[in-house]
Formats: structure tokens, sequence, C-alpha cells
């Protein structure tokens, strides 16, 4: 069996092809503003969930729609985590952020009328989705990884 001198090098010398950068977390908040499906993760009964929810940033904040009766709003968010991430497999290129920090619903009028008037993709999940909720943020970052040629 032959191989090609690209894969041999990267067979013997695992992940020298690659590059990785940690993001600041004023560069994870910028790429989390350029998707709008993330995944929040969060326990229930026990088990690590992970649910994908359609979202966006608002002043370093992440909000999202979900049930007021459904698994996410009736579970412990004390301990969430949020990440979004963006992959080019042709390039072989990508990026990852996560947030951790409290989801907590949203309850003050005013901001619930910001949020209400804000532009954004309509939740993929079935059903009425009108409870807001956010990620506080207590720990942010990210990574780039790309190809070291």
């Amino acid at each position: 069996m032959t191989s090609s001198p690209d894969q041999d090098t990267f067979w013997d010398n695992p992940g020298t092809l690659r590059a990785s950068e940690i993001l600041t977390p004023t560069e994870c908040w910028a790429l989390a503003t350029t998707q709008s499906t993330g995944r929040l993760g969060f326990f229930s009964e026990g088990l690590l969930n992970i649910f994908p929810v359609n979202y966006f940033v608002l002043d370093h904040r992440v909000y999202f729609r979900t049930s007021a009766d459904g698994v996410i709003a009736t579970s412990y968010l004390e301990h969430a985590a949020f990440q979004v991430d963006s992959v080019d497999r042709t390039r072989q290129h990508g990026w990852t952020v996560l947030i951790n920090g409290p989801a907590t619903r949203v309850e003050d009028p005013g901001l619930l009328t910001t949020l209400w008037g804000k532009v954004s993709d309509e939740p993929w999940a079935p059903g009425l989705r009108d409870l807001f909720l956010t990620v506080a943020p207590e720990h942010v970052r990210g990574r780039r990884l790309r190809s070291a040629r």
C-alpha cells in the first residue's frame, strides 16, 4: 500500500498541519453575532441535555425563545452553556464560541418590548415559543482552527 507525502506527514505528526488560535471575548461576541442557531447545554432530570436554539445577541447576552412549559424552561438552568460555531470543510477552517452562565427568564417589560421588536429567525421547534430566556455570560471563550498551510 502506498501513501502520499502529505498523508505520511499527517499520520506521522498528527496535528502539525493544523493551527489553533484562542479568541478574545470581543472576538467571540463578534463571531456569535454572525450566526442564528446555536446549542444550549443544561441539566434536566440528572442528565446533560444539548438542544439547538435559534438565538440572537444583544448587548453581550444571548437571547432565545422557548416554550414556558417545555423542557428548557422547566429545567435547572443555573449552570447552562451556550455554544455556536462555524465550519468550512472545504478550507478546513472554523471557529467555536462557548458562553457559560445561568439562563434566566426575561421579565423586564422594556427589554421584552425590545426583544419582540428585534428581527430574528423564528424558533425551529414547533408550538408556542413566547418565553424569552437569556444566558448571562460568566465565562466567554472561543477558538479558531485552521490549516497551517
